[in-house]
């Protein structure tokens, strides 16, 4: 079972699942880190569930990683349905995310991608609002 905060959240599993697929790779949590354009503590954090990933960088690591983004989610759905923080089952990444993805992945870490993060947020938060 996943639970947030408890035995272990998802958080913690998708840092588990890229620590091995990081390892099996032959990659230092440096070298991936540049590979991402972020800190090697960054990487730390991600890996010890200490950070949440989204899902624009988890396409990436995927990607960088050369893992199906699948791989993180895989035997995720046997989690019983309604703990919070679980994911029952992956929703499908449409081409605009992906493209998102792709575009946000050349925006370094800081404010500014930190400002665009909180622009989706407001635009999506407004246009469930209306629905």
């Amino acid at each position: 079972m996943v639970r947030e905060g408890g035995e272990r959240s998802i958080t913690t599993e998708f840092g588990k699942r890229l620590l091995k697929a990081r390892k099996k790779a032959n990659l230092t949590q440096d070298s991936l880190a540049k590979m991402l354009g972020i800190s090697f503590q960054q990487v730390q954090k991600y890996e010890g569930g200490a950070n949440r990933i989204s899902a624009a960088r988890l396409w990436v690591i995927a990607d960088v990683l050369k893992v199906p983004i699948s791989y993180f989610f895989d035997g995720l759905e046997q989690v019983e349905p309604g703990v919070v923080g679980t994911i029952k089952q992956p929703e499908l990444l449409t081409h605009d995310i992906i493209k998102i993805a792709h575009i946000l992945e050349n925006v370094p870490e800081g404010e500014i991608k930190d400002k665009i993060f909180l622009l989706i947020k407001a635009l999506a938060k407004e246009f469930r609002d209306k629905e």
